[in-house]
């Protein structure tokens, strides 16, 4: 029989995947910063606040907004929900092999068409510049306005922009914008696989959940509660009394948690549990 959590091993294969699109971009964005930062006016190691100091700020807001709208990430993005192919496969077996069903391809299509939108609205427009562009620009603009050391700019963006940390002289954390790809990536995958099993779940009309994934130390009161007693199967007469439980004595659930929507939001921000309709007697 097919595991059960198959979907969290291709989940992070994907979001792998996807984020190795970031490498190229950080590297253009903070060689354009490198080039930017010996424009402007130093003295004793320090920027000077003038004008051509904010004419260069300028022209890096123009220059930041050009790299990501000429890159590659849309078509990344596309590559990626593509790849929900074996997702989708993983939830037919689990579902074969669980109830006997032959799900619709329909449901999934209906969900590829959301996941595609929704990605790219996260990633090349609107949020783009408030998790990535904003954040770099900022630490610059405050390191000229009270006329910062050059040298600390420069590691600072690097730090922020690559994730290299500059004294040691390794990548040992990600860059900004790998961070917000990978966590788009998650929230991607996991509101469409949860979204497929509420509709498979409903039109199915079937009446349980098998609440798959591990436990971490830090795993929160409803998970350990459900995995642990519940030996990970909740039934539709204990849901809504779970969900309420959940609330008052868990923590991290998402708001208007119910019954129907448990499949999407389950445990709450960042679960990492799947739940999978099924049947039971």
């Amino acid at each position: 029989m097919a595991k059960l959590d198959a979907n969290t091993i291709v989940a992070r294969r994907l979001e792998k995947k996807l984020i190795k699109s970031s490498a190229q971009i950080e590297k253009e964005i903070f060689e354009l910063v490198q080039r930017l930062l010996r424009e402007f006016d130093i003295k004793d190691g320090q920027f000077v606040p003038d004008n051509k100091a904010r004419q260069i700020l300028a022209k890096l807001n123009k220059e930041l907004r050009k790299i990501v709208d000429t890159s590659q990430i849309e078509d990344e993005v596309r590559n990626f929900i593509d790849d929900f192919d074996l997702i989708d496969k993983n939830i037919k077996i689990q579902q074969e092999q669980l109830n006997g069903i032959q799900v619709s391809q329909k449901i999934f299509n209906t969900q590829r068409i959301w996941a595609v939108d929704n990605t790219l609205e996260s990633l090349v427009n609107s949020q783009i510049d408030l998790k990535f562009i904003n954040p770099a620009k900022q630490l610059l603009y405050s390191r000229i306005a009270f006329g910062g050391s050059v040298v600390d700019a420069e590691r600072q963006l690097r730090d922020l922009i690559i994730g290299i940390d500059s004294r040691a002289g390794v990548k040992d954390q990600f860059g900004i914008l790998t961070r917000w790809i990978g966590q788009v990536a998650r929230d991607t995958i996991n509101e469409y696989t949860g979204t497929v099993n509420a509709e498979i779940k409903a039109k199915y009309e079937l009446n349980a959940l098998r609440y798959v994934g591990g436990l971490l130390d830090d795993s929160r009161p409803q998970c350990m509660r459900w995995v642990n007693e519940y030996k990970g199967i909740l039934k539709d007469s204990d849901l809504l009394s779970e969900i309420d439980w959940a609330y008052k004595n868990g923590s991290g659930m998402k708001p208007d948690t119910t019954p129907e929507n448990f499949p999407q939001k389950r445990g709450g921000y960042n679960c990492i549990h799947d739940a999978i309709p099924f049947r039971i007697k």
